[in-house]
């Protein structure tokens, strides 16, 4: 859902309100409790359907092929279960499958050219929902867990603050919740709830959208401070639009009454890559994990860098259908698979040299996310590496010349570290809690101003909705 588009609130607001009203007409029965979790349900499809009556239906599609199938499998053995998940997944994966690598399988893979598969538009969501049921279907019948009521399980499935861009969320955290939820807009959930949709919407609307809109996408000569540049902004802008949807989907939840996992805790702040995987997307990251890395045997084989570097494949494939995601996930893999030897020596870095790595390693490898034309990667890696391209007069005439995207582009960066350098600030406090004083009352007051100065008119849609 996109959270800083005024139609959502203009949908969700007065529909939270007269669910709650209605609800509490018929307090003390179970005709309230359906009346709360039949009107959430219904929001949310009625949010995918505002998108696209084709996203509903495939949402749809995969929900209840899930449900039916686990409900009638739940009494067979062990061995069936696992012939069931066998054929159930890859059918739950196959739209996904089909609107998102069709076209990249088809043209660059096999070098056929269908028209039926280059145009086709990629559900928003599909990602996140797939693998969260999924999850569900697999968590159900290796466990034998009970199926719950069609509505609850519609619900955990649907849930509208997190289901088109995360996070993942798995059963036993958001299932029980979506049992006992009922419509009631609380005062103590509004003030939990109201800072983090003001921080994710600053990050998002002042920040990313800023970014992005001084950013020179594409090659940018063989000036290589320019290409560096390129990459830090979009670092920062990939950071704040993500975690800017994140952390508004966290507060819309807690203004529920609901609690999501907090889906990025500051990655940027990491002293190895390790822990900024540890920060960054954290309910994907344990998604692979859980079922891909252990599945695999995860470190206790001899074979666990191979491991490693199959998850963050699949994973760069999961972010997008081309060579540059691929490339993106295995320097990601090679990253974390280097970090552990090095930890495995015993040895470590002083946190101001792993931090300045880490982060010039992250800067480096994101290079190959946002950019997808294959030959102006290779001419930007090229000039990188290449120290005769590190000319700084010719960096500076080039600023001249855009002096007005390059004193935005300033800014914000000055503004990206600066509220980064909260975060850290924050974490040295409460370990737990990055965004402590950022959600302050000081915290967000300042943003909303800032919010209204610098807010861009260039509307850009969260990035993770392509994905």
């Amino acid at each position: 859902m996109d959270f800083s588009n005024w139609i959502f609130w203009f949908i969700v607001l007065p529909y939270i309100v007269v669910l709650g009203k209605v609800s509490r007409i018929f307090s003390g029965g179970s005709a309230s409790e359906n009346i709360s979790k039949w009107g959430l349900s219904v929001l949310s499809c009625v949010l995918l359907a505002v998108i696209s009556v084709e996203t509903l239906l495939i949402f749809l599609f995969v929900s209840l092929l899930a449900y039916v199938v686990c409900r009638a499998s739940l009494q067979a053995s062990r061995r069936g279960k696992t012939i069931v998940l066998a054929l159930l997944i890859p059918v739950l994966l196959l739209p996904l499958i089909y609107y998102k690598y069709a076209d990249f399988v088809a043209s660059d893979v096999l070098g056929r050219k269908w028209d039926t598969f280059h145009d086709l538009v990629i559900p928003v969501g599909i990602s996140f929902y797939s693998f969260q049921i999924v999850s569900f279907c697999v968590d159900t019948l290796r466990s034998n867990q009970r199926i719950p009521k069609f509505v609850d399980y519609m619900n955990f499935c649907s849930f509208f603050p997190q289901m088109v861009a995360g996070p993942i969320e798995r059963r036993e955290n958001l299932l029980p919740q979506m049992e006992s939820w009922r419509a009631n807009l609380k005062g103590s959930n509004l003030a939990d709830g109201l800072p983090y949709i003001i921080l994710g919407l600053f990050f998002k609307l002042t920040l990313a959208d800023n970014l992005a809109s001084a950013m020179a996408i594409g090659y940018c000569g063989e000036n290589a401070f320019q290409i560096w540049i390129n990459n830090v902004a979009f670092g920062f802008r990939i950071y704040f639009d993500f975690a800017g949807y994140g952390l508004s989907a966290y507060g819309v939840a807690r203004c529920l009454g609901v609690h999501i996992i907090m889906n990025f805790m500051s990655p940027y702040t990491s002293c190895n890559v390790t822990e900024f995987w540890r920060k960054w997307h954290i309910s994907l990251t344990h998604w692979f994990r859980d079922y891909i890395y252990f599945s695999l045997g995860g470190s206790r084989t001899r074979f666990w860098w191979f491991n490693i570097i199959f998850m963050f494949l699949v994973s760069g494939v999961w972010h997008g259908a081309g060579w540059n995601f691929i490339i993106w996930g295995g320097l990601a893999g090679v990253t974390m698979v280097i970090h552990r030897l090095f930890r495995n020596m015993q040895k470590k870095l002083p946190p101001m040299i792993g931090w300045g790595l880490t982060f010039g390693v992250m800067m480096f490898i994101w290079m190959f996310f946002y950019e997808t034309d294959m030959t102006i990667i290779r001419k930007n890696f090229c000039a990188i590496v290449d120290w005769h391209n590190y000319d700084f007069i010719e960096f500076l005439n080039s600023m001249y010349i855009e002096k007005r995207k390059a004193a935005m582009l300033c800014l914000f960066l000055t503004l990206s570290f600066f509220a980064i350098l909260i975060e850290y600030i924050s974490l040295r406090r409460t370990p737990e809690n990055p965004y402590r004083l950022h959600i302050s009352p000081i915290g967000c007051g300042i943003m909303t101003f800032l919010m209204v100065v610098l807010h861009n008119s260039i509307q850009n849609s969260f990035i993770y909705f392509a994905f």
